[in-house]
């Protein structure tokens, strides 16, 4: 049997990352013809030749291992393997549509526990934990259209928000939601006016806290949830009411 071709996997260069992501490896592997027990490129790499992050690749491989495509192992010996020769294609769609729901129950998490710190940060936060959410809004305006500097940017103001709150159980419990939410920032947001719209619920979320004002807190919370749930829902193919209204546990 001739040795396989070099792997070799095509960037991405969609809307839907990590779905692109598992379609580009996919393909990466038939193409290289790649056997059970082969290896492919570590983590950094992969991520490298997608150019996309770590978060949107673990996303991907954990699609691609839940269908029984790759095997990841952890520690010395460890690495990304082949797990059949046989690509299973209905097993891929069927992850796929698991962690299109699994990102849903993030959306929806977000919606409850982040709510519930905002309003606990508006009443514990002091004078210089405003002034240090202030900062990094500054420095997500500074960097307005660069897409890692904002997202770096806009997760040290929810670092500093949390950080306000002064407790361990819900810094605790934000993390995970964090990591959550990781794979799915860096799928669907970017570009200048969603930057500007961002920088603008982030000092109106400052301003609303600063004056202890509920009712507009409530209207920012709203808007800022709604715009990662709403490039979400588009992403799939659905409307944000389906998944995100009143009415949504119903019908999914």
């Amino acid at each position: 049997m001739p040795p396989p071709s070099p792997f070799d996997v095509e960037p991405v260069r969609a809307t839907r990352t990590f779905e692109a992501a598992i379609e580009h490896l996919t393909e990466a592997i038939e193409r290289a013809g790649l056997r059970t027990g082969d290896r492919l490129p570590n983590e950094g790499t992969l991520a490298e030749q997608l150019g996309i992050s770590k978060p949107t690749l673990r996303q991907a491989l954990r699609v691609l291992e839940l269908s029984g495509l790759v095997q990841v192992r952890r520690g010395k010996s460890g690495g990304i393997f082949v797990a059949t020769d046989l690509v299973p294609s209905v097993a891929i769609f069927t992850a796929v549509k698991l962690e299109e729901a699994a990102a849903v129950d993030v959306l929806r998490a977000r919606r409850v526990l982040e709510r519930a710190v905002v309003h606990e940060a508006m009443r514990a936060a002091s004078a210089a934990d405003l002034v240090e959410l202030e900062r990094t809004v500054d420095l997500l305006e500074r960097h307005l259209g660069e897409r890692p500097s904002v997202m770096r940017a806009d997760a040290m103001f929810h670092r500093a928000l949390v950080r306000s709150c002064r407790n361990e159980t819900i810094r605790a419990a934000m993390r995970g939601v964090g990591r959550g939410l990781a794979p799915i920032r860096d799928a669907y947001s970017g570009g200048v006016a969603y930057d500007r719209q961002t920088l603008d619920v982030h000092r109106r979320q400052i301003a609303a806290m600063r004056q202890r004002d509920e009712d507009a807190l409530e209207k920012v919370l709203d808007e800022h949830f709604r715009m990662l749930e709403t490039q979400f829902a588009k992403g799939i193919g659905r409307r944000w009411s389906d998944l995100f209204g009143p009415r949504a546990r119903r019908n999914t």
